[in-house]
């Protein structure tokens, strides 16, 4: 009878610690994000300075989903969460549900020469669609078209045929200067309510930016604008380039350009040359050696490119063409100096080698296959005006390109894709992993293009079903220690989900506190410390014998 008792008790507590237990079961669970940095995932907290009130303070962001069943949920109240901090409640967190009424978005697309390689420009066009069919109404998006200029930008609208239009009717060619792209994105969003984010594309190097990297990075965080990247390709290598361009100068280019054109074939090289340095990347080399009867001596090789422009600028025609002396001169002076990476000798010329007695094309061949360098032969003019058979024999024979530039925009146009194709050898990974990891983003790596279409879909996910809690830190001392951080969901004075934990870290040198009493201590010991070496060389002295009489 007593063991009936006793089981009959033990089932009816088991029972009611079952119910008990499931009435105070979080219903809802808050998941987390996180990111890649140095090979390992971290919480996905920004930490970043700006102005509030008219002073520098310290501001904290995160992100996070809710679920219900596994389900997402959109319809949390701002005033139900609690947001902590190393176990403090924090008084004024803004925290901005995936709400698509203040979504707004630009889009910031690659179209540079590069891109037409590989079917990078169709996969980018098709992926942007993608993006913009998962954007729910009435979100708004812009649209930033760029090479090494910006290309007619659209303000964000809701209307997204416009954009669809513009994409459709891009066409891949010049430099990049994403870093402009992405300043002018931030200026469209600046002013915008709720939530807003750059999306950035591109294959290359940013090379004809004027705007800088801290620069783009300070002015996304004091509007916070989120800028994500999304790199096409394979990292570049960052190898080093060095340069030779060997410019005519003869008589001839003194002609017009071509028929239509009052612009002289010379005016239309400074041009063209110029364009070719703009796009060098930082570090790249070159020199440059004018010639006519004879050419010019050559000059140290140099990355500075206010230098290299002026020297182009004062190009001046007359004489003759010596163009294979000129040639030989430049693969001399490149394989004397025996720099490491990729080499190129760069040739423009109007006309035919006219010097007598000078060196034959076979003695430029052999040079340039016995130091390994490509001769890269660019004409301008009219086709019986070019010995275009010697041309690309040159080109062919040492693993280098014959091009034609039948007027100023050709040329012009050649010169800029060969700069490209000279320095641009892949993204420049670094710089997009800390444009968007030090503006609250994400770097997304495309290595194949076929990657991009479910990027967007991804970021279109993203960016219309996370939370995002931003507010100014409790301790706003860069003390270098790190911090936790909590979030949970109350409902009528009940915890009704499991508990978000996060933890950051602050830039700076941890200094211990210690009150004015133990400072004092401190500094005693110290002071006694420094004096005790004298003192003990005073008793040293003291105690030693005197001479033996």
């Amino acid at each position: 009878m007593r063991t009936r008792l006793f089981l009959i008790t033990f089932v009816f507590i088991v029972s009611r610690v079952s119910v008990i237990a499931q009435d105070n079961a979080p219903i809802y669970r808050i998941e987390k994000e996180q990111v890649e940095k140095d090979g390992k995932s971290q919480d996905r907290v920004h930490v970043v300075r700006r102005m509030q009130d008219g002073k520098p303070t310290l501001f904290i962001t995160t992100q996070f989903r809710v679920t219900r069943d596994g389900q997402p949920v959109y319809d949390i109240k701002k005033n139900e969460f609690v947001v902590k901090e190393d176990r403090l409640r924090v008084p004024n967190a803004d925290v901005m549900p995936p709400n698509i009424d203040t979504l707004t978005t630009v889009l910031a697309i690659d179209i540079s020469g590069s891109m037409a390689e590989h079917g990078k420009i169709q996969e980018a066009k098709q992926a942007a669609r993608t993006f913009l069919d998962q954007l729910k109404e009435p979100s708004k998006c812009g649209l930033i078209l760029f090479d090494h200029l910006l290309r007619d930008p659209i303000a964000p609208t809701a209307d997204t045929r416009r954009l669809r239009a513009r994409i459709d009717a891009a066409r891949p060619g010049g430099g990049t200067a994403y870093l402009d792209a992405t300043a002018k994105a931030v200026e469209m969003l600046r002013d915008l309510n709720g939530r807003r984010a750059v999306l950035l594309l591109t294959d290359g190097v940013d090379l004809n930016s004027r705007r800088g990297m801290q620069d783009v990075i300070r002015e996304a965080n004091a509007a916070g604008v989120a800028i994500y990247t999304i790199g096409v390709g394979e990292p570049g290598r960052n190898t080093p380039v060095t340069s030779v361009l060997v410019l005519d100068c003869s008589g001839s280019m003194d002609d017009p350009a071509d028929d239509t054109d009052e612009v002289s074939k010379i005016q239309a090289l400074r041009q063209a040359a110029s364009r070719f340095v703009d796009i060098m990347r930082p570090g790249a080399r070159t020199t440059l050696l004018p010639f006519s009867d004879e050419p010019d001596p050559a000059k140290p090789f140099t990355a500075d490119k206010r230098s290299l422009k002026d020297g182009i600028r004062d190009l001046r025609a007359g004489g003759q063409t010596a163009l294979f002396d000129a040639t030989y001169e430049a693969i001399e002076t490149l394989a004397a100096t025996r720099p490491e990476g990729k080499r190129a000798v760069v040739v423009l010329t109007d006309g035919q080698d006219n010097k007598p007695g000078g060196r034959r094309v076979e003695q430029v061949i052999a040079a340039a296959r016995r130091a390994e360098i490509p001769l890269h032969m660019l004409g301008l003019g009219r086709p019986g005006e070019l010995d275009e058979r010697v041309m690309r024999k040159m080109a062919e024979q040492t693993g280098g390109t014959y091009q034609h530039a039948r007027n100023r925009q050709a040329l012009y146009e050649i010169f800029e894709n060969l700069s490209i194709q000279l320095h641009d050898d892949g993204i420049d990974e670094a710089a997009l992993k800390k444009l968007a990891e030090d503006t609250n983003g994400k770097y997304f790596p495309a290595r194949d293009v076929t990657q991009l279409k479910s990027i967007y879909q991804d970021l279109a996910r993203e960016l219309q079903t996370t939370y995002q809690v931003t507010f100014p830190s409790l301790r706003q001392d860069d003390d270098g220690t790190s911090r936790d951080i909590d979030i949970s969901i109350w409902r009528d004075g009940r915890q009704i989900s499991d508990v978000f934990s996060a933890g950051y870290n602050v830039h700076g040198v941890v200094v211990p506190r210690m009150d004015a009493a133990t400072y004092l201590i401190l500094l005693a010991l110290i002071g006694a410390l420094l004096i005790l070496p004298a003192g003990m060389r005073r008793f040293s002295k003291h105690r030693a014998p005197g001479p033996a009489t």
